[in-house]
């Protein structure tokens, strides 16, 4: 596992526990991973957020041995990382004499960073993938995904996504009875259901929004259950429904239909996580109508229906 100053603990630790916990599941005395952490000077590193230092080893220390998986810890300093030449080049090296290679979280910047991952799928958290996209557009991001396997290179989502990549290579390697037993010693899903998009917010980051558009973005948070086709939107704005489309696009970043179909899916999101409401009455405060049609939206853009989610995410006091 490489890591750096600033990495996250539990991506480095979450995965490295859940292959060393394979002993357990196989009721053998011989482990089936031997896990080592490397950093570039080999010294004690400080991880986020809890400021827990975690002994590692030099790169100097893995030259000359063979290297079965390498795995690349991410963190909230990852552009600090990736500036790190010395730590870039070393991953780029390493990467190609290693059977297989995993990035786990903000990890996959550095390796993108090498090349390797170019004209290859990736994922990442959700709150870095747009800039993931942006800084290397040879990589075909795929957001949704709790981790990606192309070739020999693996890429797993937000933080614990790491432990359920760790899973996927337990059953690569020693089969799928063994990673389930893995998966219940740690109480885990064998296969997380969902995508990451359950856990995200499904609004654009930022918008460059000016003028009448500016002004209808927080009407149309408060008026979700009235018509919002781009029809009576774009007479809200004195424009031409052609026009209106056009900036809509170029100053929001998405289409209406798709910016109301999403602030509709968090308005219905946040009810189901802090109230009993029913989901039919959620599905009419919100706009959606029917419960079948808020349930065919949260099928599409969460992977999950409205009451799993509910089951999942409700806060109950």
């Amino acid at each position: 596992m490489v890591a750096f100053d600033g990495a996250s603990s539990l991506d480095i630790v979450g995965p490295l526990d859940v292959l060393s916990g394979s002993i357990v599941a196989s009721q053998s005395d011989i482990p089936d991973y031997s896990v080592e952490i490397a950093s570039r000077k080999g010294e004690l590193i400080s991880t986020t957020p809890a400021g827990i230092s975690i002994a590692t080893k030099p790169f100097e220390a893995f030259e000359n041995r063979e290297i079965d998986t390498l795995m690349i810890a991410g963190g909230e300093s990852i552009d600090l990382a990736v500036a790190d030449a010395q730590l870039i080049d070393w991953i780029a090296k390493t990467a190609i004499r290693a059977r297989r290679v995993a990035s786990v979280c903000t990890g996959a910047f550095l390796l993108a960073e090498t090349g390797l991952l170019s004209g290859r799928r990736a994922t990442t958290h959700w709150r870095w993938a747009k800039q993931f996209q942006e800084q290397y557009p040879a990589v075909q991001v795929e957001v949704d995904k709790i981790y990606v396997k192309d070739g020999k290179f693996f890429s797993s989502a937000g933080i614990a996504a790491g432990m359920d990549l760790a899973l996927g290579l337990i059953e690569d390697d020693l089969g799928p009875q063994t990673a389930l037993a893995v998966a219940q010693n740690w109480v885990m899903f064998l296969k997380r259901p969902g995508g990451q998009s359950q856990f995200s917010s499904l609004l654009p980051p930022s918008t460059q929004a000016q003028g009448p558009i500016a002004d209808l973005l927080p009407w149309l948070q408060d008026n979700l259950n009235t018509d919002l086709s781009v029809e009576k939107l774009a007479g809200k704005c004195g424009m031409s429904d052609r026009n209106f489309a056009r900036k809509f696009v170029s100053e929001v970043g998405v289409t209406p239909s798709k910016f109301v179909e999403s602030i509709r899916l968090q308005a219905a999101k946040s009810y189901l996580e802090t109230t009993p409401t029913a989901i039919e009455v959620i599905a009419a405060q919100t706009g959606f109508v029917s419960a079948d049609r808020m349930r065919r939206s949260f099928l599409r853009n969460l992977k999950v229906n409205p009451q799993d989610y509910r089951e999942r995410f409700r806060f109950r006091q």
